[in-house]
């Protein structure tokens, strides 16, 4: 299954517990609801049966006929409340007590109008006063005793709903929290598997750059699900079929240029045939090794590009092993190109008919020390370019000579607190040397073999940064200009790196 789809399905799942959540808040609201207007309901009975007990004992104790009027709007105003109350009724409890409260109400009013009448009977004279005064004691102690049941009724009425509210309240906060812990374990769990997938992929994947790095061309990343590792696995697996191909096609190559060579020395006779052969295949070399370097890049884009879409869509869910793992690849991907890019140079160098240009060096070393200056502003560097110094041959790619040598020595001076830049030439035994001196890093001259082998460098990457291809590309200008090139140097001492370029060139006698 897709990472992907796996994210969809956790957001819909998700989604779906969070909807089953509203809908049990939602419950739990009106359950609440409906608690707190009993609640409210039974307050507001207390309340009226404590004012209509006063009304009763204004109208017993005064016999005012307004507090008679305001005692009978009074139990009119309780009936409307207990005609309201069973809606919110929940519990079979509450439902007993509502039925006892309306019926000890009812007794109460039928007492009140048995007392209204009795004194109605004494008005009238159809009832003697001392006959009258002994039913109204009677039917007095009844309506209390029905007013304190009633009270009683209505505070139970009133507790119950204070219980439910707590219940609800309780109910609610526990259905809540099981379902945040629910939802948080879902997603604990997910975001680990998912974790653990690409964690092995990722580390697949770094298996397999490491491979490629040392030479295992065949190594072939197992393709074991369908996800996106799995695109980024085949997309790996078909770039090192390519490198494997490409790397048996230049062995069999290189065999038959050795196979001509051999026949070169044993057949004088055919000498201008065969010097034509070796031309021709040593062309072909070249745009093969060109081509192959352009047929790479198709597979690395696709690694890389891969990568950094992972990086984007996922990289706030990776685990910090796993961000590492995929920047690595990433990093890798983006220094086999330019890598890619030093083979291209390389083999640039070596093509193409060699110009007749009159370059002056020092203009040239002026222009591209202004340049390497203007790139880093805060750096204080001494230049000393010794004037009038010129030569003969292919302006472009003397240019490229002049730059990489001065490139690196701007770069090796890195961190020195008084930098020097040396352009000049000097002459031995009659060959005339152009030099470009620094006194930065330097190196061990016991490595001194591997400055212009491609990709070799004497200093770490951390320090100073580079493909190693500078050097070698220089080495292959200066040889078809039929000249030497040589570098002398020493551990945190500088180096000079000096080289002559006789092509086109006769030196004069001043010049001796």
């Amino acid at each position: 299954m897709k990472i992907r789809t796996r994210l969809q399905v956790l957001t819909a799942a998700a989604a779906a517990l969070i909807v089953f959540m509203a809908f049990l808040f939602s419950w739990s609201q009106q359950r609440l609801a409906a608690a707190n207007r009993a609640n409210n309901l039974a307050d507001k009975i207390v309340s009226s049966v404590f004012e209509r007990k006063a009304l009763t004992s204004d109208y017993l104790y005064t016999a005012n006929p307004q507090a008679k009027e305001q005692w009978l709007a009074k139990q009119k105003e309780i009936s409307a409340l207990l005609q309201e109350t069973p809606a919110y009724l929940v519990a079979i409890s509450d439902q007993q007590t509502f039925a006892a409260l309306q019926a000890d109400l009812e007794r109460s009013s039928a007492l009140f109008q048995q007392i209204v009448s009795n004194r109605r009977s004494v008005s009238t004279g159809r009832q003697h006063q001392p006959e009258a005064e002994l039913i109204e004691n009677r039917l007095e102690g009844q309506l209390l005793r029905h007013f304190l049941v009633t009270i009683a009724d209505a505070l139970q009425l009133q507790k119950g709903s204070n219980l439910r509210i707590a219940a609800t309240q309780r109910t609610a906060t526990s259905v809540s929290l099981f379902m945040i812990v629910s939802v948080a374990l879902v997603v604990l769990i997910f975001v680990w598997s998912l974790g653990r997938i690409i964690s092995k992929g990722i580390k697949s994947l770094q298996q397999g750059a490491a491979a490629i790095g040392t030479g295992n061309l065949h190594f072939i990343i197992p393709v074991v699900a369908d996800d996106e590792f799995a695109d980024v696995a085949v997309a790996f697996n078909t770039m090192s079929e390519k490198l494997a191909a490409s790397h048996t096609a230049l062995e069999q190559d290189i065999v038959a240029r050795k196979r001509v060579a051999a026949e070169i020395e044993g057949l004088n006779l055919e000498l201008n045939q065969t010097v034509a052969q070796l031309e021709g295949a040593n062309s072909e070399l070249e745009a093969f090794a060109y081509s192959v370097s352009h047929d790479l890049r198709a597979p690395l884009r696709a690694m890389g590009g891969f990568s950094e879409a992972l990086i984007e869509d996922y990289g706030d869910k990776l685990e910090a092993e796993a961000r590492d793992y995929l920047d690595e690849i990433v990093i890798g991907s983006r220094h086999m190109g330019q890598l890619i890019d030093g083979l291209l140079t390389l083999s640039r160098s070596t093509r193409g008919e060699l110009r007749h240009d009159r370059v002056d060096l020092s203009a040239l070393a002026e222009r591209i020390g202004n340049e390497l200056k203007k790139s880093e502003l805060q750096r204080r560097v001494e230049w000393q370019i010794e004037p009038g110094l010129s030569t003969g041959g292919d302006g472009r790619m003397i240019e490229v000579i002049m730059r990489n040598l001065l490139d690196n020595a701007w770069k090796y001076t890195t961190g020195k607190t008084s930098s020097l830049i040396r352009v000049y030439d000097e002459y031995e035994e009659g060959t005339r040397f152009f030099c470009v001196a620094d006194n930065g890093a330097g190196f061990d001259m016991a490595h001194a073999e591997k400055l212009f082998q491609p990709f070799q460098r004497l200093h770490r990457q951390d320090e100073f940064p580079g493909i190693g291809i500078g050097l070698a590309t220089a080495q292959r200008i200066v040889h078809r200009h039929g000249g030497t090139i040589q570098a002398t140097g020493a551990p945190r001492q500088g180096a000079t790196f000096r080289f002559s370029l006789p092509y086109g060139e006769e030196p004069s006698m001043e010049e001796l």
